[in-house]
């Protein structure tokens, strides 16, 4: 039998063709990025400075986001060794703080059983409504609603959350944040159980000064507080600080991290803290181009996180979203 190099050449080709058409396009590459607003919500109050902190996680894991109808969307993660634990390198003093609040309505279904539905409406005026409810097994679920006003110098909301479809744990809170000058916001937010006794409520007073290279920003609550400093040296060099203290341990915590993106599409986050814990994650694109001049994107994660006990621990995770 005669052998055709030409022929060769085309079907590995196609063979490698049709391996980056796995791969997502460079156009479609995104992971639920929250959308910017005009104004600063109670929630991102320390986004900046929080954002400059690695997520460092251990073992090895994959996440696939793929599109299955228009609104339908299938989060599938697998791991191995203890990659669902990240590090976390800061406290959390704010409801929902860091979470996406602006993430499109639809649903998304998780590889390991859970569901996710977010259903958004604008009311009259500039009031806003958002019902999330997720379903993570037969016996546990969350579910909460928000309403949501944003004006020129304000934004507040009030929401109702309820876990495991029990009364017992239904809470209110309500957030709001108001912009003084162009460079000073105050905020509070108070959250309560209704059916809980005694009724005590929760609350806390945050305020945030920014300017266009640096912002400070500072929460009080009755379990602890924290000032947070973010710094812009360049457009590629970010440095966050955190100095939180918890009421029931009294300890203050010094956290320092550094995030520096490099041209090639690469980012490296560093971060180092007064308990003895530190480390970083580098994470790169890889580009691959197509023969129709499109361009996929795989995106790399590498970790390492050295604890308390001076361990040294490794992670490695691949990103994919069609």
């Amino acid at each position: 039998m005669d052998i055709n190099e030409d022929k060769i050449k085309q079907e590995v080709s196609s063979f490698v063709s049709s391996l980056q058409r796995l791969l997502p396009r460079k156009k479609e590459f995104h992971f639920l990025e929250p959308q910017k607003s005009n104004l600063t919500r109670l929630s991102d109050i320390h986004a900046e400075a929080k954002n400059t902190f690695p997520k460092c996680f251990i073992g090895a894991k994959i996440v696939i986001l793929r599109d299955i109808m228009d609104r339908v969307k299938l989060v599938q993660q697998y791991n191995y060794g203890r990659s669902k634990e990240i590090h976390k390198c800061f406290s959390q003093l704010i409801h929902k703080e860091m979470e996406p609040k602006t993430t499109n309505e639809g649903l998304f279904i998780d590889s390991s059983g859970s569901a996710t539905a977010t259903y958004k409406e604008v009311l009259d005026g500039p009031y806003e409504m958002r019902l999330t409810s997720r379903i993570k097994d037969l016996v546990s679920s969350e579910t909460e609603i928000v309403f949501e006003k944003e004006n020129d110098q304000s934004v507040g909301s009030f929401s109702c959350f309820v876990k495991d479809v029990d009364p017992n744990t239904l809470r209110l809170i309500t957030q709001w944040v108001y912009k003084v000058i162009p460079d000073l916001s105050i905020g509070t937010e108070i959250g309560f159980r209704p059916l809980a006794y005694p009724p005590t409520p929760d609350f806390s007073i945050s305020a945030r000064y920014e300017r266009p290279t640096y912002t400070l920003s500072s929460t009080i609550s009755k379990i602890g507080f924290q000032v947070c400093l973010y710094k812009q040296f360049s457009p590629d060099l970010r440095l966050g600080t955190i100095i939180s203290e918890g009421a029931r341990s009294g300890q203050v915590t010094l956290s320092l991290a550094l995030q520096k993106n490099y041209s090639n599409g690469s980012e490296l986050k560093i971060f180092v803290d007064s308990q003895r814990c530190g480390g970083f994650t580098f994470q790169k694109d890889v580009v691959f181009n197509e023969v129709h001049n499109e361009i996929r994107v795989l995106r790399l994660i590498g970790s390492t996180l050295i604890d308390r006990q001076r361990r040294v621990r490794f992670g490695v995770g691949f990103n994919l979203d069609f």
